[in-house]
């Protein structure tokens, strides 16, 4: 029996818009991946030239929040396919992050995380949403855009 995914329609289109943002403010192409390379988006300038990969997530707290939590949680098997990628093609891996209080990215060329720990959502009762998960410092995240205005 396969996995339930668990991404809405909704969290789709939240993630496309933040993914349109970016390509304005990075001055570049966002281009959705196959589900296989476990990574959202790879990022093209000057037509086809790959330049980096892309992972977006949407959280429904502020980078705040998120500190008081201890840092960002990645799943470690993200995480592997990011640093596999980068160890593929040289090219780095971004992290954006849409918030409450606004649109964060991190840049990321080296995989050493400071910590991992065993977290993960209880409320699905799915025994595979606890997993591995590096632990990223906030203070290594941006704020690209404050978004007291912006609906996506």
């Amino acid at each position: 029996m396969s996995r339930p995914l668990y991404e809405t329609s909704n969290d789709l289109s939240n993630e496309h818009n933040v993914a349109l943002f970016l390509q304005d403010a990075w001055h570049c192409k966002l281009t959705k991946m196959p589900i296989r390379y476990h990574l959202d988006y790879v990022i093209t300038k000057e037509g086809d030239t790959a330049v980096g990969f892309c992972e977006i997530k949407t959280r429904n707290y502020s980078m705040d929040d998120i500190t008081k939590m201890g840092g960002y949680l990645m799943s470690i098997g993200k995480w592997s396919s990011a640093k596999q990628l980068y160890d593929c093609s040289g090219l780095p891996f971004f992290l954006a992050v849409r918030t409450l209080d606004g649109i964060w990215y991190s840049k990321f060329t080296d995989f050493k995380p400071s910590s991992v720990s065993v977290r993960g959502r209880t409320d699905r009762g799915d025994w595979q949403d606890i997993e591995p998960c590096v632990l990223l410092d906030t203070s290594m995240f941006k704020q690209i855009y404050t978004h007291t205005s912006l609906r996506i």
